[in-house]
């Protein structure tokens, strides 16, 4: 065999072992797209599991020709089950990401706003019983490193190498072929959270929570100081952009035992208070309406169905035609709000 049959020859055989299931790999992991570095559908990618929404919803964002919308939607998981298609008469892009802390709302509204070449004219704002705790930490990463990662120049191609990636390839793959997730969360192409995961677990999840809670209030509960003015930041931020600033509909049980606790009521109070200061209005899905009362609406003690997000969307759009799941809560009726909710927990 001479020199040139030999390299020959390795080259095939490199071709063969190495190139040609490296190509498979990344081809098929852009097939799928799990981290959503690009725009493509097909039926075996239309589940996708939400692993690292900071990541993916930013890549969202940077993997279309044009990112362009009139409002935002952002908020914790919950809000992730509210269809940003659902609005009527204006195109939202939901933002909303896992276990978001108040820390990051104006880091991650400042890039969406900054990627949609202009201010967006409403903000949907989820805000949520102890977000104002000052014991809550932020664990997360700082959005910078997210916002970092997905422009830089070769990252597209580069992540198509990863191991884990392919690992979450394969799962969506397994899902959308079969067309069901048997977990809490997944999202379609049109960043669309979905779930059909059951709610009989109900009462160990409620034994554990209501230990937790009486654990915690053997402790001063510490109000965030600062609160308010992360609130007034965002504001001042965006002084053209109107907030519309929504609660979470805890379910009641959980609502009641809340505030059974004195210290709690008091920054709840204060809460409404700092975000009336600040904004103006709060639209309040919270204390015991058609939404809160029936656990059937729930799949856990903290997150609802999509079609609870599909009648909060309805609300926020039309609060007058809603009044059974919503209440506006102003500066004029702030007081008349804390009693009827008080009213309600108390008469139970």
């Amino acid at each position: 065999m001479n020199s040139k049959q030999w390299i020959k020859r390795l080259f095939l055989t490199s071709l063969i072992v190495v190139v040609l299931p490296v190509s498979a790999i990344m081809g098929f992991t852009y097939y799928i797209d799990p981290l959503w570095n690009f725009d493509h559908k097909n039926k075996y990618n239309d589940y996708q599991i939400g692993f690292d929404e900071r990541q993916q919803k930013t890549n969202y964002i940077n993997s279309r020709k044009k990112f362009s919308y009139d409002d935002l939607m952002i908020g914790t998981s919950r809000v992730t089950y509210m269809n940003e298609h659902h609005f009527k008469n204006k195109k939202v892009f939901n933002y909303s990401l896992s276990s978001l802390h108040i820390d990051e709302y104006l880091p991650y509204i400042q890039y969406a706003t900054n990627k949609n070449g202009k201010d967006f004219n409403t903000i949907f704002m989820e805000l949520y019983v102890n977000s104002y705790d000052a014991s809550t930490i932020n664990t997360n990463r700082d959005p910078s490193t997210y916002f970092q990662k997905s422009e830089e120049p070769f990252y597209r191609i580069t992540s198509l190498f990863s191991k884990s990636t392919f690992d979450s390839a394969v799962n969506n793959y397994k899902i959308s072929k079969a067309n069901y997730y048997t977990g809490p969360r997944s999202y379609n192409r049109d960043n669309v959270g979905e779930t059909t995961y059951p709610n009989d677990r109900l009462q160990p999840l409620w034994d554990r929570f209501k230990a937790a809670f009486e654990d915690t209030t053997t402790r001063p509960f510490i109000y965030d100081d600062e609160y308010k003015q992360k609130l007034l930041a965002m504001k001042r931020t965006y002084p053209n952009t109107k907030f519309v600033v929504f609660t979470d509909p805890i379910p009641s049980k959980r609502f009641d035992l809340i505030l059974s606790n004195k210290e709690q009521r008091q920054a709840y109070e204060r809460w409404f208070k700092d975000m009336i200061e600040v904004f103006g209005e709060v639209y309040s899905f919270q204390g015991h309406t058609s939404i809160t009362t029936d656990m059937n609406n729930y799949f856990d003690w903290f997150h609802y169905y999509p079609t609870v997000g599909d009648k909060m969307i309805a609300a926020l759009q039309h609060p007058n035609e809603q009044t059974d799941i919503v209440r506006v809560v102003t500066k004029d009726n702030l007081q008349k709000y804390l009693h009827s909710i008080y009213n309600e927990r108390d008469s139970k």
